[in-house]
């Protein structure tokens, strides 16, 4: 390998990086930020949609929210969720250009 490339990216970054893609490792969190790409959203909502325990689902928002990937606001009594990490939605926009919907074994 070039040192060029172990250069483009400092310590820091890369951690930041591996961070990023720690949040996004799993095919739940991976579809919240799909559907939150397209509109902002409420748990019940995604629950409903990923047919998943509400609970389950709170769980892995608090991942992303931790990670900087998702923020919520109040409206109302409820709490919205959106995308707030450009990193995060370029990526998972590219997997949903690139990536097959059938992945053959």
């Amino acid at each position: 390998m070039r040192s060029e490339a172990f250069e483009r990216l400092d310590a820091p970054a890369l951690a930041g990086a591996a961070e990023l893609f720690a949040a996004l490792a799993h095919p739940v969190r991976l579809r919240i930020v799909c559907g939150l790409l397209d509109e902002r959203c409420c748990v019940g909502p995604m629950t409903e949609c990923l047919g998943l325990p509400q609970a389950f689902v709170s769980r892995h928002l608090a991942i992303l929210r931790e990670a900087g990937v998702v923020e919520s606001s109040v409206e109302g009594r409820q709490r919205v969720y959106r995308v707030v990490h450009p990193l995060a939605a370029s990526v998972v926009s590219l997997l949903q250009t690139q990536v097959p919907k059938e992945v053959s074994a």
